[in-house]
């Protein structure tokens, strides 16, 4: 009888005994000078010419200026040749003090001939299941826009998890790994947190986009963390809080998805005090045989009921690139930010589209990776 207990308690203090470690690791790290890539930024002690209230200049965001810059950007080649012309950075977030954590690898890089003093935009990638941050980071090609867009491109890695799920699967179905103070989506604030204390990042314009399992846990990150974001993209993700029946596991077990009502309701109870939800671009292939067309349905529905924006029939945008049909849609009322735009592909099946040729890397279709960028730019908080 008391043997189980004996081991249950050793698993505990050994537990309790490596968070402590990793706390005092941390504490000396913050005291002694970073050598790590780049040297620490050095904040001013005056803070007030740092303050800036006024919001930040929005595009033209009528139907035919859009239009003119997404075409392009849906046709815009990727490079899977292209060798970065700016600086990357291996990076290490130690474990964090609340329930779940892991350390966690991840990589920043950083436009060429970057200095401190330039402020720029951040865009956090997140890879799929059976990938890691380098596959994410070689068929998206966010290097080659941030190089000629000049923004900060952070890549997180889900280096360890507990637990049976998937090779290298985010957990955005587990409900401690997506409520924030806990578990990854936690431990993805905090290597936010980190990459700002060593670089200048543009608090009003930090972005986070992912795929299949990277795009349920940016789902995730943007409801745990409302004030964070301005904006975000799912590519072939799920609604928040839906469960692991909600992808395709096998053929032989059905997919279930959870009501809207339900989904809204776990969306409104995680937001609260939080602020606004960030606007989201949702990109879905309607060939994909993982994550089905109905996923993104829900996830736009949830969306807009989050936002209290009507569901309408907007116009479309039709396009077609390299012989792939395509649908683009904006949800918005008058003249505001559109809170939902929808991309749906013909013909794919699941991947990253428009990419470099890669692990789930699909080189057909519009190029999303610029897709996303062209949002993200429309979309400052």
């Amino acid at each position: 009888m008391l043997r189980p207990l004996i081991i249950k308690m050793k698993k505990f203090f050994g537990q309790f005994r490596t968070r402590i470690d990793a706390a005092i690791d941390t504490l000396l790290e913050k005291a002694t000078t970073k050598l790590q890539r780049f040297r620490p930024r050095k904040v001013p002690e005056v803070v007030e010419p740092l303050i800036q209230t006024s919001p930040l200049p929005r595009l033209d965001d009528s139907l035919e200026v859009f239009t003119k810059s997404l075409m392009p950007a849906a046709k815009r080649q990727a490079n899977p040749d292209y060798l970065p012309l700016g600086s990357t950075h291996d990076m290490v977030n130690p474990i964090g003090l609340y329930l779940l954590s892991q350390q966690r690898d991840y990589i920043v890089y950083t436009p060429p001939g970057y200095q401190l003093e330039e402020q720029l935009p951040m865009v956090v990638v997140l890879h799929g299941c059976r990938q890691n941050h380098h596959d994410i980071r070689s068929i998206s090609g966010f290097d080659a826009i941030a190089d000629r867009e000049r923004f900060i491109v952070v890549y997180p890695y889900v280096t360890s998890y507990l637990g049976i799920r998937n090779l290298n699967c985010w957990a955005w179905w587990q409900r401690f790994h997506i409520r924030a103070g806990s578990g990854e989506v936690e431990d993805l604030r905090r290597i936010i947190d980190q990459v700002q204390s060593e670089f200048n990042v543009d608090s009003r314009r930090i972005h986070i986009t992912g795929l299949s399992s990277g795009a349920g846990m940016t789902v995730a990150a943007l409801v745990a963390h409302g004030k964070l974001f301005a904006s975000g993209a799912s590519v072939a993700g799920v609604a928040y809080g839906e469960s692991a029946r909600a992808v395709r596991i096998s053929q032989f077990m059905k997919i279930k998805y959870h009501r809207l009502a339900v989904t809204v309701q776990r969306m409104n109870s995680q937001l609260r005090g939080k602020g606004d939800l960030a606007p989201l671009l949702v990109i879905q292939s309607s060939n994909d045989q993982t994550v089905e067309p109905q996923s993104a349905i829900n996830l736009r529905d949830s969306w807009l009921e989050v936002k209290g924006i009507r569901k309408q029939k907007p116009t479309p945008i039709i396009g077609e690139t390299q012989s792939i049909k395509w649908e683009y849609k904006r949800y918005h009322q008058g003249r505001k930010v559109t809170p939902v735009e929808t991309l749906l592909v013909d013909q794919l099946k699941h991947a990253w589209i428009g990419a470099n040729g890669g692990n789930y890397g699909e080189s057909r279709g519009p190029n999303i990776s610029e897709i996303i960028w062209l949002f993200f730019k429309r979309h400052p908080r």
